[in-house]
């Protein structure tokens, strides 16, 4: 949960003031707080370069994207591939109809991007397949045609474990990089207050080591 009442641009614009002037004044604001030494500045300054650096969101973006786009492709096979197979099962197996009519086109265009169900599907039709390969040979089902549904299967599987992985690790870095926010924002509080109480006099350095107003920050 993000705690500053600024954007992350707007909290790291403001940050990059208070890093510019807080050595040069530390000596001067250090008397109100005892966390404010040099190693409050080293946290402050790696806090900051390492928000600052921070490519998360735009990484995520593309990597997930990709993800997505190769599960996608593969349902095109899918669309291909099952209509086919229903076509064979049905000849093979024309009075079970609980064996093709959930491979009909309404619920395809269900399972479609809902991809634990679309696994879930071809699961089923893979363990036909082997229970029922014989039968479907029998209906000329081409035999290239079921190992192309089984690969597919497994593929689709892999892929989207892949895509389910990435999104858990990236949940846990987005929560880790939010965190990271907070801590420069608590510290950015502490520097704020100090100076607040010790550089009224001088304004000019006040402002750079201080919260502007939300319609100051340029």
């Amino acid at each position: 949960m993000k705690n500053a009442p600024y954007t992350e641009y707007e909290l790291l614009e403001i940050a990059s003031g208070f890093k510019k002037h807080l050595k040069d004044h530390l000596a001067t604001i250090k008397s109100t707080d005892p966390n404010l030494d040099q190693n409050f500045i080293y946290r402050f300054k790696a806090l900051y370069y390492e928000i600052h650096t921070h490519q998360l969101d735009s990484v995520a973006d593309s990597v997930s994207k990709m993800l997505k786009s190769e599960l996608e492709d593969f349902e095109v096979q899918v669309r291909i591939l099952l209509p086919i197979f229903r076509f064979y099962l049905q000849k093979a197996f024309p009075y079970d109809s609980n064996l093709w009519e959930p491979l009909g086109y309404c619920e395809m265009e269900n399972m479609m991007h809902d991809y634990f169900m679309l696994r879930k599907c071809l699961e089923r039709v893979v363990k036909i397949i082997n229970e029922k390969r014989i039968e479907l040979r029998t209906a000329n089902c081409p035999d290239p045609t079921l190992n192309e549904i089984i690969s597919l299967s497994k593929q689709i599987g892999y892929k989207h474990e892949e895509l389910l992985e990435y999104l858990e690790k990236n949940e846990i870095r987005n929560n880790a990089y939010k965190s990271r926010i907070n801590e420069l924002f608590n510290l950015m509080k502490i520097v704020h207050e100090a100076a607040s109480k010790c550089l009224q006099k001088d304004p000019e350095t006040l402002k750079y080591l201080t919260f502007p107003s939300k319609g100051q920050i340029q």
